[in-house]
Protein backbone atom coordinates (compact mmCIF):
# COMPACT_ATOMS: atom_id res chain seq x y z
CA UNK A 1 0.00 0.00 0.00
CA UNK A 2 1.31 3.49 -0.76
CA UNK A 3 2.82 5.36 2.15
CA UNK A 4 1.92 8.99 2.36
CA UNK A 5 0.90 11.70 4.70
CA UNK A 6 -2.66 11.78 3.37
CA UNK A 7 -4.68 8.60 3.43
CA UNK A 8 -6.28 7.96 0.05
CA UNK A 9 -9.84 6.78 -0.30
CA UNK A 10 -9.96 2.99 -0.16
CA UNK A 11 -11.26 1.78 -3.56
CA UNK A 12 -11.74 -1.75 -2.22
CA UNK A 13 -13.80 -0.92 0.87
CA UNK A 14 -17.06 -2.40 -0.46
CA UNK A 15 -15.28 -5.56 -1.61
CA UNK A 16 -13.50 -5.91 1.74
CA UNK A 17 -16.74 -5.54 3.71
CA UNK A 18 -18.51 -8.00 1.40
CA UNK A 19 -15.75 -10.57 1.82
CA UNK A 20 -15.77 -10.08 5.57
CA UNK A 21 -19.48 -10.84 5.65
CA UNK A 22 -19.10 -13.80 3.31
CA UNK A 23 -16.23 -15.36 5.26
CA UNK A 24 -17.99 -14.82 8.58
CA UNK A 25 -21.21 -16.48 7.41
CA UNK A 26 -19.59 -19.36 5.54
CA UNK A 27 -16.98 -19.82 8.26
CA UNK A 28 -19.77 -20.29 10.80
CA UNK A 29 -21.38 -22.92 8.57
CA UNK A 30 -18.06 -24.75 8.18
CA UNK A 31 -17.53 -24.58 11.95
CA UNK A 32 -20.98 -26.10 12.60
CA UNK A 33 -20.34 -28.86 10.04
CA UNK A 34 -16.97 -29.78 11.54
CA UNK A 35 -18.26 -29.77 15.11
CA UNK A 36 -21.25 -31.84 14.01
CA UNK A 37 -19.07 -34.40 12.27
CA UNK A 38 -16.46 -34.72 15.03
CA UNK A 39 -17.92 -33.55 18.30
CA UNK A 40 -16.63 -30.55 20.28
CA UNK A 41 -13.65 -32.24 21.99
CA UNK A 42 -12.27 -33.82 18.82
CA UNK A 43 -12.85 -30.56 16.94
CA UNK A 44 -10.93 -28.47 19.47
CA UNK A 45 -8.01 -30.88 19.53
CA UNK A 46 -7.91 -31.10 15.76
CA UNK A 47 -8.23 -27.35 15.29
CA UNK A 48 -5.52 -26.57 17.83
CA UNK A 49 -2.99 -28.85 16.17
CA UNK A 50 -4.01 -27.96 12.61
CA UNK A 51 -3.35 -24.24 13.09
CA UNK A 52 -0.18 -24.68 15.17
CA UNK A 53 2.37 -24.40 12.30
CA UNK A 54 0.32 -21.99 10.17
CA UNK A 55 2.44 -18.91 11.06
CA UNK A 56 5.56 -20.77 9.89
CA UNK A 57 3.93 -21.79 6.61
CA UNK A 58 2.53 -18.30 6.00
CA UNK A 59 5.95 -16.76 6.64
CA UNK A 60 7.56 -19.18 4.18
CA UNK A 61 4.96 -18.41 1.50
CA UNK A 62 5.18 -14.64 1.92
CA UNK A 63 8.98 -14.84 1.78
CA UNK A 64 8.62 -15.83 -1.88
CA UNK A 65 7.36 -12.32 -2.67
CA UNK A 66 10.22 -10.28 -1.25
CA UNK A 67 10.13 -7.21 -3.49
CA UNK A 68 6.57 -6.01 -4.13
CA UNK A 69 4.44 -6.90 -1.13
CA UNK A 70 0.77 -7.60 -1.81
CA UNK A 71 -2.02 -5.95 0.22
CA UNK A 72 -2.49 -7.65 3.56
CA UNK A 73 -6.26 -7.76 3.21
CA UNK A 74 -5.98 -9.63 -0.09
CA UNK A 75 -3.55 -12.16 1.36
CA UNK A 76 -5.97 -12.75 4.23
CA UNK A 77 -8.84 -13.06 1.76
CA UNK A 78 -6.94 -15.75 -0.14
CA UNK A 79 -6.37 -17.77 3.04
CA UNK A 80 -9.94 -17.41 4.30
CA UNK A 81 -11.44 -18.24 0.90
CA UNK A 82 -9.52 -21.48 1.08
CA UNK A 83 -10.54 -22.26 4.66
CA UNK A 84 -14.22 -21.32 4.33
CA UNK A 85 -15.83 -20.88 0.92
CA UNK A 86 -13.84 -23.50 -0.97
CA UNK A 87 -14.27 -25.96 1.90
CA UNK A 88 -18.05 -25.52 1.89
CA UNK A 89 -18.26 -25.79 -1.90
CA UNK A 90 -16.12 -28.92 -1.86
CA UNK A 91 -18.17 -30.50 0.93
CA UNK A 92 -21.49 -29.88 -0.82
CA UNK A 93 -20.46 -30.99 -4.31
CA UNK A 94 -18.41 -33.97 -3.14
CA UNK A 95 -21.40 -35.20 -1.14
CA UNK A 96 -23.76 -34.68 -4.07
CA UNK A 97 -21.52 -36.58 -6.48
CA UNK A 98 -20.96 -39.31 -3.90
CA UNK A 99 -24.71 -39.82 -3.61
CA UNK A 100 -25.18 -39.94 -7.38
CA UNK A 101 -22.29 -42.34 -7.92
CA UNK A 102 -23.41 -44.56 -5.05
CA UNK A 103 -26.77 -45.00 -6.73
CA UNK A 104 -25.10 -45.88 -10.04
CA UNK A 105 -21.92 -47.73 -9.07
CA UNK A 106 -22.50 -48.90 -5.54
CA UNK A 107 -20.77 -47.64 -2.37
CA UNK A 108 -17.29 -49.09 -2.95
CA UNK A 109 -16.74 -47.77 -6.47
CA UNK A 110 -18.52 -44.52 -5.60
CA UNK A 111 -15.92 -43.89 -2.89
CA UNK A 112 -13.05 -44.70 -5.25
CA UNK A 113 -14.30 -42.46 -8.05
CA UNK A 114 -15.17 -39.62 -5.68
CA UNK A 115 -11.78 -39.61 -3.98
CA UNK A 116 -9.74 -40.35 -7.09
CA UNK A 117 -11.44 -38.10 -9.62
CA UNK A 118 -14.38 -36.05 -8.37
CA UNK A 119 -12.71 -34.56 -5.28
CA UNK A 120 -9.62 -33.29 -7.16
CA UNK A 121 -11.83 -31.65 -9.80
CA UNK A 122 -14.24 -30.14 -7.30
CA UNK A 123 -11.66 -28.96 -4.80
CA UNK A 124 -9.19 -27.47 -7.28
CA UNK A 125 -12.08 -25.67 -8.98
CA UNK A 126 -13.42 -24.35 -5.66
CA UNK A 127 -9.97 -23.02 -4.79
CA UNK A 128 -9.04 -21.88 -8.28
CA UNK A 129 -12.12 -19.73 -8.81
CA UNK A 130 -10.80 -17.27 -6.22
CA UNK A 131 -7.53 -16.96 -8.12
CA UNK A 132 -9.37 -16.47 -11.40
CA UNK A 133 -11.42 -13.71 -9.80
CA UNK A 134 -8.28 -11.97 -8.52
CA UNK A 135 -6.57 -12.18 -11.91
CA UNK A 136 -9.66 -10.86 -13.69
CA UNK A 137 -10.88 -8.11 -11.36
CA UNK A 138 -7.88 -7.16 -9.20
CA UNK A 139 -5.36 -6.93 -11.98
CA UNK A 140 -3.19 -4.29 -10.32
CA UNK A 141 -2.53 -6.69 -7.43
CA UNK A 142 -1.99 -9.78 -9.61
CA UNK A 143 0.97 -8.95 -11.84
CA UNK A 144 3.19 -11.96 -12.29
CA UNK A 145 4.06 -15.56 -11.53
CA UNK A 146 5.19 -14.76 -7.99
CA UNK A 147 1.90 -13.06 -7.12
CA UNK A 148 -0.09 -16.00 -8.45
CA UNK A 149 2.05 -18.53 -6.62
CA UNK A 150 1.70 -16.70 -3.31
CA UNK A 151 -2.06 -16.27 -3.61
CA UNK A 152 -2.52 -19.87 -4.74
CA UNK A 153 -0.37 -21.23 -1.93
CA UNK A 154 -2.36 -19.25 0.65
CA UNK A 155 -5.70 -20.45 -0.72
CA UNK A 156 -4.39 -24.01 -0.62
CA UNK A 157 -3.01 -23.56 2.89
CA UNK A 158 -6.38 -22.35 4.14
CA UNK A 159 -8.13 -25.34 2.60
CA UNK A 160 -5.54 -27.73 4.00
CA UNK A 161 -5.92 -26.35 7.53
CA UNK A 162 -9.70 -26.89 7.48
CA UNK A 163 -9.27 -30.36 6.00
CA UNK A 164 -6.71 -31.27 8.66
CA UNK A 165 -9.13 -30.25 11.40
CA UNK A 166 -11.47 -32.92 10.06
CA UNK A 167 -8.79 -35.61 9.65
CA UNK A 168 -7.24 -34.99 13.06
CA UNK A 169 -10.62 -34.94 14.80
CA UNK A 170 -11.66 -38.19 13.17
CA UNK A 171 -8.29 -39.72 14.02
CA UNK A 172 -8.69 -38.83 17.68
CA UNK A 173 -12.22 -40.25 17.75
CA UNK A 174 -11.09 -43.49 16.11
CA UNK A 175 -7.75 -44.10 17.79
CA UNK A 176 -7.24 -41.65 20.64
CA UNK A 177 -4.20 -39.49 21.32
CA UNK A 178 -1.74 -41.90 19.69
CA UNK A 179 -3.46 -41.70 16.32
CA UNK A 180 -3.90 -37.95 16.73
CA UNK A 181 -0.15 -37.45 17.24
CA UNK A 182 0.76 -39.67 14.27
CA UNK A 183 -1.68 -37.81 12.01
CA UNK A 184 -0.36 -34.46 13.25
CA UNK A 185 3.17 -35.27 12.11
CA UNK A 186 1.99 -36.76 8.82
CA UNK A 187 -0.85 -34.46 7.80
CA UNK A 188 0.17 -31.16 9.41
CA UNK A 189 3.97 -31.26 9.38
CA UNK A 190 4.96 -33.49 6.44
CA UNK A 191 1.95 -32.72 4.23
CA UNK A 192 1.18 -29.25 5.57
CA UNK A 193 1.84 -27.57 2.20
CA UNK A 194 0.17 -30.27 0.10
CA UNK A 195 -2.79 -28.17 -1.01
CA UNK A 196 -0.51 -25.15 -1.37
CA UNK A 197 1.51 -27.07 -3.96
CA UNK A 198 -1.56 -28.04 -5.96
CA UNK A 199 -3.30 -24.69 -5.92
CA UNK A 200 0.05 -22.97 -6.32
CA UNK A 201 0.21 -24.56 -9.78
CA UNK A 202 -3.04 -22.84 -10.75
CA UNK A 203 -1.96 -19.52 -9.26
CA UNK A 204 1.50 -19.59 -10.82
CA UNK A 205 0.01 -20.31 -14.24
CA UNK A 206 -2.47 -17.43 -13.94
CA UNK A 207 0.32 -15.13 -12.78
CA UNK A 208 2.55 -16.20 -15.65
CA UNK A 209 -0.31 -15.48 -18.07
CA UNK A 210 -0.67 -11.98 -16.60
CA UNK A 211 3.07 -11.40 -16.74
CA UNK A 212 3.73 -12.62 -20.28
CA UNK A 213 0.46 -11.81 -22.06
CA UNK A 214 -0.05 -12.97 -25.64
CA UNK A 215 -0.73 -16.65 -26.19
CA UNK A 216 0.22 -17.40 -22.57
CA UNK A 217 -3.10 -15.89 -21.48
CA UNK A 218 -4.94 -18.78 -23.11
CA UNK A 219 -2.43 -21.61 -22.73
CA UNK A 220 -0.91 -21.24 -19.25
CA UNK A 221 -4.07 -21.16 -17.03
CA UNK A 222 -5.57 -24.44 -18.32
CA UNK A 223 -2.18 -26.14 -18.03
CA UNK A 224 -1.75 -24.96 -14.44
CA UNK A 225 -5.27 -25.94 -13.43
CA UNK A 226 -5.08 -29.36 -15.06
CA UNK A 227 -1.67 -29.87 -13.47
CA UNK A 228 -3.18 -29.15 -10.07
CA UNK A 229 -6.05 -31.57 -10.69
CA UNK A 230 -3.67 -34.25 -11.98
CA UNK A 231 -1.32 -34.01 -8.97
CA UNK A 232 -4.28 -34.04 -6.58
CA UNK A 233 -5.84 -37.03 -8.31
CA UNK A 234 -2.49 -38.86 -8.43
CA UNK A 235 -2.06 -38.39 -4.69
CA UNK A 236 -5.58 -39.54 -3.83
CA UNK A 237 -5.48 -42.51 -6.20
CA UNK A 238 -2.07 -43.60 -4.92
CA UNK A 239 -3.35 -43.51 -1.35
CA UNK A 240 -6.38 -45.58 -2.33
CA UNK A 241 -4.13 -48.14 -4.01
CA UNK A 242 -1.82 -48.34 -1.00
CA UNK A 243 -4.75 -48.73 1.40
CA UNK A 244 -6.13 -51.54 -0.73
CA UNK A 245 -2.72 -53.25 -0.70
CA UNK A 246 -1.56 -52.86 2.91
CA UNK A 247 -4.58 -51.59 4.86
CA UNK A 248 -3.92 -49.45 7.92
CA UNK A 249 -0.16 -49.71 7.43
CA UNK A 250 -0.68 -47.16 4.68
CA UNK A 251 0.25 -44.44 7.20
CA UNK A 252 3.83 -45.68 7.29
CA UNK A 253 4.12 -45.33 3.51
CA UNK A 254 2.94 -41.72 3.37
CA UNK A 255 6.54 -40.38 3.59
CA UNK A 256 7.40 -42.54 0.56
CA UNK A 257 4.42 -41.20 -1.38
CA UNK A 258 5.42 -37.68 -0.36
CA UNK A 259 8.90 -38.17 -1.79
CA UNK A 260 7.59 -39.62 -5.06
CA UNK A 261 4.49 -37.52 -5.73
CA UNK A 262 4.65 -34.24 -3.78
CA UNK A 263 8.33 -33.43 -3.46
CA UNK A 264 9.06 -33.07 -7.22
CA UNK A 265 6.33 -30.43 -7.87
CA UNK A 266 7.32 -28.67 -4.65
CA UNK A 267 10.89 -28.44 -5.94
CA UNK A 268 9.69 -27.25 -9.36
CA UNK A 269 7.56 -24.49 -7.82
CA UNK A 270 10.51 -23.49 -5.65
CA UNK A 271 12.73 -23.28 -8.73
CA UNK A 272 10.14 -21.18 -10.55
CA UNK A 273 9.92 -18.85 -7.56
CA UNK A 274 13.72 -18.54 -7.53
CA UNK A 275 13.86 -17.67 -11.22
CA UNK A 276 10.97 -15.22 -10.83
CA UNK A 277 12.77 -13.48 -7.97
CA UNK A 278 15.87 -13.09 -10.14
CA UNK A 279 13.75 -11.49 -12.86
CA UNK A 280 12.23 -9.12 -10.32
CA UNK A 281 15.68 -8.08 -9.08
CA UNK A 282 16.72 -7.26 -12.63
CA UNK A 283 13.43 -5.43 -13.23
CA UNK A 284 14.04 -3.24 -10.18
CA UNK A 285 17.59 -2.41 -11.25
CA UNK A 286 16.52 -1.64 -14.81
CA UNK A 287 13.68 0.68 -13.84
CA UNK A 288 15.46 2.52 -11.02
CA UNK A 289 18.99 2.92 -12.40
CA UNK A 290 18.17 6.37 -13.79
CA UNK A 291 17.51 7.56 -10.23
CA UNK A 292 21.14 6.78 -9.41
CA UNK A 293 22.50 8.71 -12.37
CA UNK A 294 20.29 11.67 -11.47
CA UNK A 295 21.43 11.63 -7.86
CA UNK A 296 18.05 10.78 -6.35
CA UNK A 297 19.19 7.32 -5.27
CA UNK A 298 22.62 6.03 -4.22
CA UNK A 299 24.23 2.88 -5.60
CA UNK A 300 24.00 1.29 -2.16
CA UNK A 301 20.28 2.02 -1.91
CA UNK A 302 19.65 0.52 -5.34
CA UNK A 303 21.63 -2.56 -4.40
CA UNK A 304 19.70 -2.90 -1.15
CA UNK A 305 16.24 -2.58 -2.66
CA UNK A 306 17.07 -5.10 -5.42
CA UNK A 307 18.87 -7.65 -3.23
CA UNK A 308 16.92 -9.26 -0.41
CA UNK A 309 20.03 -10.21 1.60
CA UNK A 310 21.42 -6.67 1.59
CA UNK A 311 17.99 -5.25 2.32
CA UNK A 312 17.54 -7.58 5.31
CA UNK A 313 20.92 -6.55 6.74
CA UNK A 314 20.12 -2.84 6.34
CA UNK A 315 16.74 -3.29 7.98
CA UNK A 316 18.32 -5.15 10.88
CA UNK A 317 20.92 -2.41 11.30
CA UNK A 318 18.15 0.20 11.31
CA UNK A 319 16.29 -1.77 13.94
CA UNK A 320 19.30 -2.20 16.21
CA UNK A 321 20.32 1.47 15.86
CA UNK A 322 16.95 3.24 15.84
CA UNK A 323 14.44 0.66 17.04
CA UNK A 324 11.09 -0.24 15.43
CA UNK A 325 10.57 3.32 14.14
CA UNK A 326 13.80 3.22 12.14
CA UNK A 327 13.03 -0.25 10.80
CA UNK A 328 9.53 0.81 9.74
CA UNK A 329 10.58 3.96 7.90
CA UNK A 330 13.40 2.20 6.05
CA UNK A 331 11.06 -0.66 5.15
CA UNK A 332 8.55 1.83 3.76
CA UNK A 333 11.34 3.50 1.80
CA UNK A 334 12.41 0.22 0.19
CA UNK A 335 8.81 -0.84 -0.47
CA UNK A 336 8.04 2.48 -2.17
CA UNK A 337 11.13 2.18 -4.35
CA UNK A 338 10.05 -1.31 -5.40
CA UNK A 339 6.52 -0.06 -6.06
CA UNK A 340 7.93 2.69 -8.27
CA UNK A 341 9.96 0.14 -10.24
CA UNK A 342 6.95 -2.11 -10.79
CA UNK A 343 4.75 0.86 -11.68
CA UNK A 344 7.26 1.82 -14.38
CA UNK A 345 7.39 -1.77 -15.57
CA UNK A 346 3.60 -1.94 -15.86
CA UNK A 347 3.52 1.39 -17.72
CA UNK A 348 6.20 0.13 -20.14
CA UNK A 349 3.91 -2.78 -21.00
CA UNK A 350 0.87 -0.58 -21.55
CA UNK A 351 -0.85 -1.51 -18.30
CA UNK A 352 -2.27 0.78 -15.62
CA UNK A 353 0.68 1.74 -13.44
CA UNK A 354 -1.32 1.88 -10.22
CA UNK A 355 0.03 4.74 -8.12
CA UNK A 356 1.36 7.60 -10.22
CA UNK A 357 5.10 8.22 -10.46
CA UNK A 358 4.70 11.73 -9.06
CA UNK A 359 2.87 10.35 -6.05
CA UNK A 360 5.53 7.71 -5.40
CA UNK A 361 8.36 10.21 -5.85
CA UNK A 362 6.65 12.50 -3.35
CA UNK A 363 6.44 9.65 -0.86
CA UNK A 364 10.14 8.91 -1.39
CA UNK A 365 11.03 12.53 -0.61
CA UNK A 366 9.02 12.39 2.62
CA UNK A 367 10.50 9.05 3.64
CA UNK A 368 14.06 10.17 2.90
CA UNK A 369 13.53 13.22 5.07
CA UNK A 370 12.32 10.97 7.90
CA UNK A 371 15.34 8.68 7.43
CA UNK A 372 17.71 11.64 7.60
CA UNK A 373 15.98 12.93 10.72
CA UNK A 374 16.55 9.52 12.30
CA UNK A 375 20.17 9.47 11.18
CA UNK A 376 19.73 6.51 8.83
CA UNK A 377 21.58 6.76 5.53
CA UNK A 378 23.92 4.67 3.41
CA UNK A 379 25.97 6.02 0.54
Amino acid sequence: MPVGSVRARNPYLFLQLSLLGLFSFVGLLVLLILVGLEGPVAFLLGAGLAVLPVPVYVTAILWLDRHEKEPGWLLLAAFFWGSTVSVLLAFVFNQLWMAVLKAVLGPQWALRVTLGLVAPLVEETAKGVALLGMAAFLREEFDNLTDGLVYGALVGLGFGVAENVLYLGRGYTAGGLGTLIVLFFLRVILLGLMHSVWTGCTGAALGYARERGGAARFVAPPIGYLGAVFLHALWNSSNLAVVAAVGERELFLIPVLFGIILLPPLVVLGLLAFLAERRERELIRTHLVDLVSSGILTEEELRAVATSGVKSRRLWEAFTRKGPAGWLVLRQFYDTLAELAFARWRASRGRPAGASEDQLRGQLVQLRARLESLGIAWT
